[in-house]
């Protein structure tokens, strides 16, 4: 299954969104997510918080992170997402595997 590294931007920083993004962001690390979240999305690492800015991220699995738009159309609506970035990571022995093939050409 595909992993990601997600990134969100907290939105303005008041105690009441503090408070929803600690519950958010704690009952997913322990597999609890509103129903609106896909069935095969589960948390692999984090959440950790920047010390830099009001960002929160984790890695993640999910076979097609299109299915979490409803739910991320949401948490920007409510203001606890300000933007995110969502990366697809690969391992790196594929890009040992890439490297020998660039290489035998």
């Amino acid at each position: 299954m595909p992993i990601f590294l997600n990134e969100v931007w907290l939105g303005d920083l008041t105690p009441a969104l503090m408070d929803e993004a600690v519950t958010f962001f704690g009952n997913l690390s322990v597999g609890s997510k509103p129903d609106n979240l896909p069935d095969d999305l589960r948390m692999l690492a984090g959440p950790w918080l920047s010390g830099e800015e009001a960002k929160v991220m984790f890695i993640f699995e999910i076979n097609d992170p299109s299915t979490m738009f409803d739910a991320y159309a949401e948490r920007m609506v409510s203001g606890l997402f300000a933007r995110r970035k969502l990366t697809l990571l690969s391992s790196w022995d594929s890009m040992k595997d890439y490297a020998d093939r660039v290489n035998q050409l």
